[in-house]
């Protein structure tokens, strides 16, 4: 039975924890500032309950996603480096329309991880604010909820660019060349 190629396996759990990463991005960008309408009582509960078990596992798809295409990443620049050395795989990454998507599409995913992390930090401020008990906290959970939501945008805005540039680079523009795949 022939083996799968090892770039394959890292294709499909790259892919797969990126499509629930983004998603959970995308829903939190897009409906995360209409919580502010819900009843304080409903939001506490979501804040005390639902988000921490949520957030840790985004933030573990995140975490995933980025070894996986790092993994992805040096696969295909290690058989480069095989072929001709450094030369080779700076010409692949910064003189081809598919090294050069990689590259930038890596570069804005690592900024939207890296956005996202602050994010969650955030958050965690959040659910230790809701934890309290003193009812003056409520100004600064405002203020809290207010940079989740802009750098809600701003994330979404990088993870939007990197799933551009990777489905370009995956979908519609052909390798350099074929690097072999490991046995």
């Amino acid at each position: 039975m022939p083996a799968v190629p090892i770039n394959f396996l890292l294709n499909v759990i790259h892919g797969f924890f990126s499509l629930i990463y983004f998603g959970a991005v995308l829903i939190f960008g897009i409906f995360g500032p209409k919580l502010s309408k819900l009843s304080e009582g409903t939001v506490s509960d979501l804040m005390l309950t639902v988000f921490p078990t949520l957030m840790s596992f985004i933030e573990a798809s995140g975490m995933i996603t980025i070894v996986f295409g790092a993994g992805e990443f040096f696969f295909y620049m290690i058989g480069y480096y095989k072929d001709g050395g450094i030369i080779e795989v700076e010409r692949i990454l910064f003189s081809t329309d598919w090294g050069l998507c990689v590259f930038i599409g890596g570069i804005l995913g690592i900024i939207g991880f890296s956005i996202g992390l602050y994010i969650a930090s955030n958050f965690e401020k959040m659910f230790k604010l809701y934890r309290s008990l003193d009812p003056s906290v409520a100004d600064e959970i405002r203020i809290v909820q207010n940079k989740i939501r802009l750098y809600s945008i701003i994330g979404l805005a990088f993870l939007t660019l990197t799933v551009i540039f990777m489905v370009l680079a995956v979908s519609f523009l052909p390798l350099p060349k074929e690097v072999m795949t490991a046995n």
